[in-house]
């Protein structure tokens, strides 16, 4: 990924509406050169897709928290990501090492409506051990054009 690659994909990463032409024209060059390099960036898996950032909490979706889930040792992991995949409270599941063998992002409408998500839905679960509970009072999340910053096309 060379320097004009990486302002392309900051460019995106700030807003995905903008046009080939507009980055053309931040970039010096033609929109056709723009849509070849895109169709480039997209082969190499560097833009995987286009998407709204939705607020959920003005959808209803106030509380955000971390769970840590201690599971079953064996091939009931997987199982266990499927089945917890088909939550609609779950945003994502990640498989880690450390003190937790799962971690899940999760949005609940309310208080209640978390508790009984971790107290009923969780315990449930195949594979499932224990859990905790982690609510999220703030969240920040860098955009990924940050990690493009000072890019000179190196190491990407």
């Amino acid at each position: 990924m060379d320097v004009i690659d990486a302002k392309i994909v900051g460019m995106l990463a700030e807003d995905a509406r903008l046009s080939a032409r507009a980055m053309a024209r931040a970039v010096g060059m033609s929109p056709t050169g723009i849509a070849d390099r895109l169709e480039r960036l997209h082969n190499r898996g560097i833009i995987l897709g286009y998407h709204a950032d939705i607020g959920l909490a003005a959808l209803g979706w106030d509380v955000e928290a971390i769970i840590g889930i201690t599971t079953q040792q064996g091939e009931i992991l997987q199982t266990l990501v499927d089945h917890l995949m088909t939550f609609p409270e779950v945003i994502t599941v990640y498989i880690v090492t450390g003190r937790w063998d799962v971690l899940l992002s999760v949005r609940a409408r309310s208080q209640q409506a978390l508790q009984d998500f971790v107290v009923r839905s969780l315990p449930a679960s195949p594979g499932f051990v224990r859990s905790e509970t982690m609510v999220c009072w703030e969240a920040r999340r860098k955009s990924a054009g940050a990690f493009l910053a000072g890019n000179d096309g190196d190491g990407l």
